[in-house]
């Protein structure tokens, strides 16, 4: 008989003390297959299994060998590392080149060298030369940012030749921003990456290198872990760093308030009416918390994850295959040290870890939440304090029900970035259970909350949450399959039934996608839905004011109007405030008055007071209280004019002259706002929007402010109405005005050609009639408009109320026309109220749609928004008949 010694090649014997015999009774009980990262020849043994270059082991006990990782290096730096061999020398150092030890060879045999290009060992500066740089850095960064906040403050730099355009470019892009609302998104996004990047070092996940290498790389490029730049791992030890790391971002938040404070010490020092010192201190601070706080924000998840990774340790297996599982464990971020409670290198690292977890994730999420409480007042009243201010970075883009979200969503990031860490190392599967858990539970609460005032930013709030939840399904199966292959080739496809993690990633990104083209489509819907709501938007950032009221104020607005002629206007007021406003507070007698005897508390609890002046107003007892009252506390008035006679109306000056002498100067001559009151549907909402920028501009939000441009979806004026062909024009010379006003509207619109021949054109489309006291003195404009009735062209009125340009009552043209015009029906068809000031623009979008103007696409109605307006000809005279209309288009 035979009796085999020794196993064949491609196997190796498991135990060295086995015998002859042994091998030839149980050949598979002592010889098992040789893992990969080995070449085994005939006779191979455990302790001397021959390593592959590429590969490592921690115990020549071990039968789990390790891929060097490249670090950063070419393709072949892990080979270049890890020579591999026969001999394991100790903790895995015999598998290693000559210049490299440690746990798959990244750590450099000389003390004063860190690795570079993941096979190359270089000399380490000196910890003077590199923590100057570091410091350098730091500085460097503050002053680079005050520079750029000084010179955006030059307001003649933007006439000078190399800093003007750049300038003028950022006037242009942060009103751009604050219309989109891009701090929102930017912090969504800030978030979505912030958790995303700690993948692979917190939570293990074995996804493919080619779904994960972007992350890392992007990680790597933003990382605020500076030290790891002047300072490398194996240059000083991780204690060390992790002070840098969590205590520079302190040192520049805390430069950042010294600065303010210095500044406003310096202004204190230099007026002449000095506040107390501590007051001066404290603006000081104010200042700068706004930049502080986004620093803060920034900081505290990847610190807190740094700070958090002092338990993380990568684990190597050092036990028998036949033996119980046994681990040693270094330090991922410095793989010098042991994570061994024993060691005390590994003791003083966890007791610094301990006091920085105080300081950062906890103290960070301590100091939003006060933050935040302190706030709770002035957001929920609506009127602002300084901290309130200073802190709207941490509120400003929630409902104000939802004002503590922030700290919520960093609470969120920290456990997902941090805590997590704290769950064993070899139990890292739970880690990705705990996440998957953590993202399901927040995305339904922002889902059922919807705490952000833009609804965009609730639905990218949930679907950057809903492919974060996604990310960490997938890792867990990718990492399921991993585990299960690793104890035997084969089996993970029999057990989960996809052949390799490929299977799963490409399903899950598909999945992802259309999730998020679906958020994507919802978004736009949405967006869109709540565009089309009549309320009154900021027209720069197309989003709701902010009503906001000054400290001990309980009104936005007072409505001071006498019963008799001005009830039912300003209750129409009132409540087309209230609905183009929501939130806004109105005071009305009818609804609010308590006691007629404290008129006068009323007034002191309200922002802004409003004059309803028509006829008996200044003859009312208690509309005088509430004048004199209003005058007296220095309120901020808004002048309404009834101009309806039929109403109670009259002009300014018979109003005025009802106005007692010594009220007269204060009220008229004061340049208050004056709004004249309209009850044409169209010309109201632009009366109604002059009230409301009037408020506004007394409110603290918008108070440094001269104007605010408003706009109401939906509105004439607003809408994208043009020609769908030129239109030919007919002012008759005979018609007094009507060449001016049909210039004035072809100025405002493309598409209309405009003639004032003496007598129809062959090719006129329309007859503007225009209606002014003037209007019928020349007999020959009745001939004229008796002729275009009988050709059927269309005749469009325009009725003029502008007593500057010879506006009257309409009920004159029943005096002033000719009877036969009048019988006919003339005036049986209404004609366009035409307005100064403000309602003009109204009056002249009314005109071009009574002309036949439509909607039109962005392509054709906007050129006049940036300054392109289509050509067109304006022909004057009798010349004008005698050329083609083609021409003439």
């Amino acid at each position: 008989s035979i009796t085999c010694s020794v196993c064949k090649a491609g196997y190796y014997l498991k135990d060295s003390s086995a015998t002859p015999t042994d091998l030839e009774e149980a050949p598979s009980e002592y010889c098992d297959n040789c893992p990969d990262g080995t070449n085994c020849s005939d006779g191979a043994r455990l302790e001397t299994l021959p390593i592959l270059p590429g590969y490592w082991r921690a115990s020549p006990n071990s039968t789990r060998l390790t891929e060097c990782r490249n670090f950063d290096g070419s393709g072949t730096a892990g080979a270049t590392r890890c020579v591999g061999g026969t001999d394991a020398g100790v903790n895995g150092d015999g598998y290693c080149g000559s210049d490299f030890t440690g746990p798959e060879c990244q750590l450099c045999d000389a003390s004063d060298h860190h690795l570079v290009e993941g096979d190359e060992c270089e000399k380490c500066l000196s910890s003077s030369v590199a923590g100057g740089r570091l410091v350098g850095l730091a500085l460097g960064l503050c002053v680079a940012c005050g520079f750029l906040a000084w010179a955006y403050s030059m307001q003649n730099w933007r006439q000078r030749r190399y800093t003007g355009a750049p300038l003028r470019l950022a006037d242009r892009f942060i009103p751009w921003c604050v219309a989109i609302g891009l701090q929102a998104k930017l912090k969504i996004a800030f978030g979505f990456y912030q958790v995303v990047s700690v993948l692979s070092t917190t939570y293990s996940a074995r996804l493919p290198d080619k779904f994960t290498s972007w992350t890392d790389r992007l990680s790597s490029v933003i990382s605020i872990d500076w030290s790891s730049f002047f300072l490398p791992v194996g240059c000083v030890p991780f204690f060390y760093r992790l002070l840098a790391v969590a205590l520079s971002p302190v040192g520049i938040i805390a430069l950042l308030l010294l600065v303010g404070v210095v500044l406003r010490v310096k202004r204190w020092h230099a007026s002449t009416e000095r506040p107390l010192l501590g007051d001066a201190v404290r603006r000081g601070m104010l200042d700068l918390t706004p930049p502080g706080l986004i620093l803060i924000f920034c900081f505290v998840p990847s610190v807190s994850a740094f700070i958090f990774r002092s338990w993380s340790c990568e684990a190597y297996v050092i036990s028998h295959p036949d033996a119980s599982l046994d681990y040693i464990q270094y330090m991922r971020q410095d793989a010098s040290v042991e994570c061994n409670y024993n060691d005390s290198d590994y003791n003083s690292i966890i007791e610094l870890a301990i006091f920085l977890i105080v300081l950062w994730p906890i103290g960070s999420i301590i100091l939003f939440t006060s933050l935040l409480t302190l706030c709770y007042k002035a957001l929920h009243t609506n009127t602002p304090t300084d901290l309130s201010q200073a802190t709207a970075f941490l509120h400003k883009e929630y409902e104000p029900r939802w004002y503590w979200w922030e700290a919520l969503e960093l609470l969120r990031k920290v456990v997902l970035t941090g805590v997590v860490v704290l769950i064993p190392e070899e139990r890292y599967f739970v880690r990705l259970v705990v996440a998957t858990l953590v993202c399901s539970c927040y995305t339904v609460g922002l889902a059922v909350a919807t705490p952000f005032k833009r609804i965009e930013d609730d639905i990218l709030a949930v679907a950057t949450n809903l492919v974060l939840l996604l990310v960490f399904l997938g890792a867990s199966w990718t990492t399921i399959f991993e585990a299960i292959e690793d104890q035997k080739e084969g089996w993970a496809e029999d057990v989960l039934g996809w052949p390799n993690p490929d299977a799963i990633v490409y399903p899950m990104l598909v999945l992802i996608g259309v999730a998020l083209a679906l958020f994507l489509v919802g978004a736009a819907a949405a967006a869109r839905r709540v565009a089309k709501v009549p309320t009154i938007r900021i027209a720069a950032s197309k989003q709701a004011p902010e009503l906001t009221l000054a400290k001990g104020m309980t009104w936005h607005l007072f409505n001071s109007h006498i019963w008799s002629t001005g009830q039912d206007a300003v209750a129409v007021i009132k409540n087309e405030l209230q609905q183009l406003l929501p939130g806004i507070k109105v005071f009305l007698d009818v609804d609010d008055l308590k006691d007629i005897g404290a008129l006068e508390s009323y007034i002191d609890c309200s922002q802004v007071i409003l004059f309803f002046l028509s006829k008996g107003y200044f003859r009312s007892k208690n509309c005088l209280r509430e004048i004199r009252s209003s005058l007296e506390k220095g309120k901020p008035i808004i002048l309404v004019q009834e101009a309806d006679p039929a109403k109670g109306g009259g002009t300014l000056e018979e109003l005025r002259s009802e106005c007692p002498l010594d009220l007269q100067t204060a009220i008229f001559d004061a340049e208050w706002p004056l709004v004249v009151w309209m009850r044409i549907e169209e010309f109201q909402l632009v009366s109604l929007k002059m009230i409301a920028e009037a408020l506004l501009l007394q409110t603290p939000t918008y108070s440094p402010a001269k104007a605010l441009s408003l706009t109401v979806p939906g509105e004439v004026q607003g809408q994208n109405i043009g020609f769908a062909k030129p239109i030919v024009l007919w002012a008759s010379p005979a018609n007094q005005g009507a060449r001016r006003m049909a210039n004035e509207l072809a100025d405002s619109f493309a598409g209309i050609v405009v003639s004032d021949a003496a007598e129809v054109p062959d090719h006129a489309t329309h007859m503007l009639l225009y209606l002014c006291e003037s209007t019928f003195a020349d007999d020959a404009l009745a001939e004229q408009v008796k002729a275009v009735r009988e050709a059927r062209l269309p005749i469009v009125m325009a009725h003029e109320n502008d007593p500057e340009r010879g506006g009257c009552v309409f009920a004159r043209f029943f005096e002033t026309t000719p009877q036969e015009l009048v019988a006919g029906g003339l005036y049986r068809k209404l004609a366009v109220a035409c307005f100064p000031g403000r309602h003009r623009e109204v009056s002249l979008a009314l005109l071009a749609k009574a002309f036949g103007a439509t909607k039109q696409t962005p392509s054709c109605c906007n050129l006049r928004k940036w300054g392109l307006r289509q050509p067109q000809v304006t022909m004057v005279g009798e010349e004008e008949s005698s050329i083609p209309f083609e021409a003439r288009l």
